[in-house]
C-alpha cells in the first residue's frame, strides 16, 4: 500500500519524525501523518512532490512497481510534460502561453522524456 511505501522509504532516509518528511515535502506535517497513517489518500500534488524528491517513479509510489519494463508498460503518455506544465503554473512561472527561453527549456525537456517514454514502449513490445 501507498502508506506502506511511504513509511519505509522515510525509514530508509532515517528520517526519524514525520515532522522533518513534512518539512522535506514542503506539505504539513498534519497532511503527512494522515498519508503515512493511510488515513488520507495522498492528492496529485503531494504525489508530485514525493516524486521530485525521492526520484522514484509515480508508478512506484502509486502501484508498487518497480522493474523499468513494467513501468515503460504502465506510465501514461505525456505524463511528464503534463506534471511539468502543472508545476511551472502552480509555481507561478505559466501564467499563459508566452514563455521565456528558460520556461522553453524546461518544456523541451519534458517533451523529450516524453517522446523517449513512447519510443521505450514502442521497443518493449514489438
Amino acid at each position: 500500500m501507498f502508506n506502506d511505501r511511504l513509511l519505509k522509504y522515510r525509514s530508509e532516509l532515517n528520517i526519524n519524525t514525520k515532522r522533518e518528511m513534512a518539512a522535506r515535502l514542503g506539505v504539513s506535517e498534519q497532511l503527512y501523518a494522515m498519508v503515512e497513517r493511510g488515513d488520507r489518500k495522498p492528492s496529485d500534488d503531494f504525489i508530485r512532490k514525493l516524486v521530485i524528491y525521492s526520484s522514484l517513479p509515480e508508478e512506484y509510489w502509486l502501484y508498487g512497481i518497480e522493474k523499468d519494463e513494467d513501468i515503460i508498460n504502465v506510465r501514461k503518455n505525456f505524463k511528464s510534460i503534463e506534471n511539468t506544465v502543472l508545476e511551472l503554473i502552480e509555481e507561478g512561472y505559466i501564467k499563459d502561453i508566452n514563455f521565456n527561453k528558460e520556461i522553453e527549456d524546461i518544456l523541451l525537456t519534458a517533451i523529450k522524456t516524453d517522446i523517449q517514454h513512447i519510443l521505450l514502449r514502442k521497443m518493449a513490445n514489438k
